[in-house]
């Protein structure tokens, strides 16, 4: 009878911690996506939204058995007080506990100090200014890149092949002027020379007086750094049609300007072009063409996949390892950052790490020629600088 008693009694026990682990894993994890779903970028966002789906059909809906709601706020664009009233909208009034996004440096500034008196980690996946993460607020890591990052290797990689004589041309705001100190110091390092710099207005510029100075400038080559979109589409066109792409100048510039998400509208003014970035959607790796084939099969061919839809993927890659690490266990938020900050994988970019102290972005910078395959204009790599620091 007793005996009877006691496996009863042991059988309601082990059922409360069966009971009790099924709870716990079917924890729900809110995560906040903070990007644009509307304006000149919206479609960042329904790229985001699309990735999402993918991701999950890839890896599964519930990392570390835990579920996961994810709740959608438009930045409506580089907006800071929009961002920071959606960013405590995410953290107060929807409780969220991780935020993937935002996309734009001033935005990430505004909601920095929100994030950090909440202890909501944030993952960055835009925004390329040095310095925002691991300093703006410890809950930071980021899957982007950083201007250093980017303009650095383009420096050195215009030294080692010759060229000694620049004219640097840059968008007249800050991460353009981040872009021209990082390349003539380093340049000017490596024993060259930048013979003037050209400064352009980030709205309606008009690219032909520009075209004369770079003409009049006696120099071996130009740098470019502009944003995507227009101003890199009117500079690459003016650029061609001054005659400036089949003389004795040669054209380096960072990736921005010959992104996929713009590639096919700079049409053959692109061709030839050098530029130094993280992705090709040609990277030549298993993961890559499986990533590619994979969207394109779900969402389609166009728009292209470029560095902002990896950033997301590898986003979601930082998330689901940070709430694997905590498989039945409450989710906090420390011991998350704590994991993800330090981790290592491989990306469709190619490997990625993430800095165990600022939780900022260590990877491979590319140095690609534009060049037409199978009927398309394709940034082809031609040369890898490894583990490239972000500062």
């Amino acid at each position: 009878m007793n005996a009877s008693r006691t496996l009863r009694g042991l059988a309601a026990g082990l059922l409360g911690v069966a009971v009790a682990t099924t709870a716990m894993a079917q924890e729900t994890v809110r995560v906040g996506v903070l990007l644009s779903y509307s304006g000149i970028s919206g479609m960042a966002g329904q790229a985001a939204d699309n990735l999402i789906k993918q991701f999950q059909k890839t890896h599964g809906s519930e990392p570390g058995g835990k579920k996961l709601e994810f709740i959608r706020r438009d930045t409506t664009g580089p907006n800071p007080e929009v961002a920071r009233r959606m960013a405590q909208e995410l953290i107060v009034r929807e409780k969220a506990q991780v935020i993937i996004g935002p996309d734009f440096t001033p935005n990430v500034l505004a909601m920095a100090p929100l994030l950090t008196e909440a202890k909501v980690p944030a993952i960055i996946m835009g925004a390329a200014t040095q310095g925002i993460v691991g300093e703006k607020s410890p809950y930071y890591t980021r899957t982007f890149y950083s201007i250093p990052q980017s303009v650095r290797p383009a420096a050195q990689w215009a030294a080692k092949n010759g060229l000694k004589k620049m004219v640097v041309v840059i968008a007249d705001y800050a991460p353009g002027h981040d872009a021209e100190a990082t390349f003539t110091t380093t340049f000017k390092e490596l024993g060259g020379q930048v013979v003037t710099t050209i400064k352009v207005p980030v709205r309606n510029p008009e690219f032909s007086g520009y075209m004369q100075r770079i003409k009049d400038a006696n120099a071996d080559a130009v740098f470019a750094f502009m944003p995507i979109g227009e101003l890199s589409l009117g500079f690459l066109k003016a650029y061609s049609d001054a005659g400036l792409k089949n003389g004795k100048l040669k054209l380096v510039t960072t990736g921005d300007v010959t992104d996929e998400s713009t590639l096919d509208a700079a049409g053959d003014s692109a061709l030839g072009v050098i530029s130094t970035g993280m992705y090709s959607e040609v990277h030549d790796s298993a993961l890559n063409k499986k990533f590619v084939a994979d969207y394109q099969k779900a969402f389609g061919k166009k728009p292209r996949i470029s560095l902002g839809n990896v950033a997301v993927w590898d986003a979601l890659t930082v998330l689901y390892s940070g709430l694997e690490a905590q498989r039945g266990q409450k989710f906090d938020a420390e011991k998350f950052m704590a994991t993800v900050k330090g981790s290592k994988f491989e990306s469709p970019r190619g490997p990625f790490t993430l800095d165990k102290t600022t939780g900022d972005i260590v990877q491979n910078v590319y140095v690609r020629r534009v060049e037409r395959r199978d009927g398309e204009l394709q940034n082809v790599e031609i040369e890898t600088m490894p583990d490239v620091s972000p500062k």
